[in-house]
């Protein structure tokens, strides 16, 4: 097949829609790039500013520190901090999709007690001192992808209900 030789005024035929596609799309696509590293700088993809967030509950005994985005199978850390009640036990419950959603790595302190019932986990410390702040880690790692709706509660007492961002 015999190809026709160029002119040599004009080597390649340019059409004007391509060029200015092509145009758009660069420009478009960088300011799209540069969006999403700022948003992942943020914390809006995991650790970071947006993902952090604190909550208490109404009475001020339990407040949770947490990360509102995660990946699946990634760390994720938790940390409750709950005050005492002269009881013989200190409860902590956790409920919603909690259960079904995560597994727990690490939990420190080392728990007195600790068991499941209706789909709750329940941690129980022995014979705290009122007025007392204990102080829970939770190393987690997300098993489901989604929006995770999860509740924390001392026994007895005002729950926090919280949200997650699980990312594929």
């Amino acid at each position: 097949m015999k190809t026709a030789p160029a002119d040599k005024s004009s080597p390649v035929v340019e059409k004007p829609f391509w060029l200015n596609f092509d145009f758009h799309v660069r420009r478009y696509g960088f300011v799209l790039l540069l969006l999403i590293v700022v948003a992942a700088l943020c914390g809006i993809f995991s650790k970071g500013y947006l993902s952090d967030s604190h909550l208490s509950n109404t009475n001020g005994s339990l407040s949770l520190h947490y990360e509102k985005f995660n990946r699946l199978m990634s760390d994720a850390d938790m940390e409750i901090v709950s005050v005492s009640s002269p009881r013989d036990r200190n409860r902590i419950i956790f409920g919603g999709d909690f259960m079904e959603s995560f597994r727990v790595d690490s939990l420190q302190p080392q728990p007195d007690k600790m068991y499941s019932r209706n789909g709750e986990m329940i941690i129980e410390y022995d014979k705290p001192t009122a007025g007392e702040k204990q102080t829970l880690w939770l190393s987690l790692t997300p098993m489901k992808a989604g929006v995770i709706k999860s509740t924390i509660a001392v026994d007895g007492g005002p729950d926090i209900t919280f949200r997650q961002i699980i990312y594929p």
